[in-house]
């Protein structure tokens, strides 16, 4: 991680956000809910802008690699445009990371949201700049599902506008390990970010807070990739772990996801917590990638953010 992580400008009503599909063509399948997640939007205060791309479709993708790639680059190098918003989710984002402009991202620092698949591409962007990238809710499934909570919305705006309240999460969690720990936060979805290992847009694992969510997968296939997370060391160097609420992740001959995470974490000593939402879940939490945070078991707030996560100052 970078000493001093790279912040992007705060995001408030009124702004322009640019909107981007990553992966798969989910706002072509579903025409109705993108534009009631636009018009979401339009009801938070800020202006929709739609990429090119984004609603179109090529084969499982909304669009081949340069073309999605043109998309994203062009919002990040749009000055009008103050936070880029990934539509949905898929399972081929990490197609773009060979062709990310880090040197573009990096002279145009601002808000990059994402969920599911696309929270490898928020993790890659922060391990390579040190960008502060916000792991949130989806244009599609989240700000346009009909009964969304609507501290869903709330958090994001707030988290995303440098509200210093937004940086105490109210999330009750459930510890098998308490205790303190402070890094900075890698947090995505579990099977996405298992594409990073290995690759030369690894997170830097040392130190850090690692907060990993999944869904529609059963527990015996969670098992294989957390351990595949152990084997590669990961384990060995957090400071702590946080498991999201799971969304279908149904147990397998009987053995839960708390369970089998705890039986695989035996024998490490960073505090272990479940249970905090965010993700795929519909009430959810923005978190920002990159920015400290602080896990105390015996906190009215056990996981803060400690840091800077917007370049407004807010801490």
């Amino acid at each position: 991680m970078r000493t001093t992580p790279l912040l992007p400008a705060p995001v408030v009503k009124g702004d322009r956000i640019g909107i981007v599909t990553v992966s798969a063509a989910e706002p072509a399948a579903n025409p109705e809910v993108f534009d009631r997640g636009l018009n979401a939007l339009v009801v938070l205060g800020f202006e929709p802008v739609i990429a090119p791309h984004a609603t179109g479709q090529a084969g499982y993708r909304a669009g081949d690699t340069a073309s999605l790639l043109n998309d994203f680059h062009s919002l990040i190098a749009d000055d009008t445009i103050t936070a880029v918003v990934c539509a949905g989710g898929g399972k081929n984002a990490n197609r773009l990371l060979s062709g990310l402009d880090l040197d573009l991202i990096r002279r145009n620092p601002k808000a990059i949201v994402g969920v599911s698949d696309p929270s490898l591409l928020l993790n890659a962007i922060t391990a390579r700049i040190g960008l502060v990238t916000f792991h949130g809710p989806s244009v599609m499934w989240d700000l346009a599902a009909e009964d969304a909570p609507t501290a869903t919305a709330e958090h994001f705006t707030a988290m995303l506008s440098g509200r210093p309240s937004a940086g105490r999460i109210d999330a009750p969690l459930t510890w098998s390990r308490g205790g303190t720990a402070e890094g900075h936060l890698i947090a995505g979805c579990l099977s996405s970010l298992r594409c990073l290992l290995g690759t030369p847009w690894e997170p830097k694992w040392e130190g850090a807070i690692l907060a990993v969510e999944d869904a529609f997968k059963n527990v015996e296939v969670l098992d294989q990739t957390l351990t595949h997370f152990r084997d590669c060391g990961v384990l060995d160097q957090i400071a702590g772990l946080v498991i999201g609420e799971p969304v279908a992740c149904d147990p397998s001959a009987g053995i839960t996801l708390t369970e089998m995470v705890e039986d695989l974490a035996d024998g490490y000593h960073w505090p272990l917590a479940h249970g905090l939402p965010y993700g795929h879940t519909p009430l959810k939490h923005t978190l920002p990638v990159g920015a400290t945070v602080r896990l105390d078991a015996s906190a009215e707030h056990p996981l803060t953010i400690a840091s800077a996560w917007t370049n407004g100052g807010a801490a």
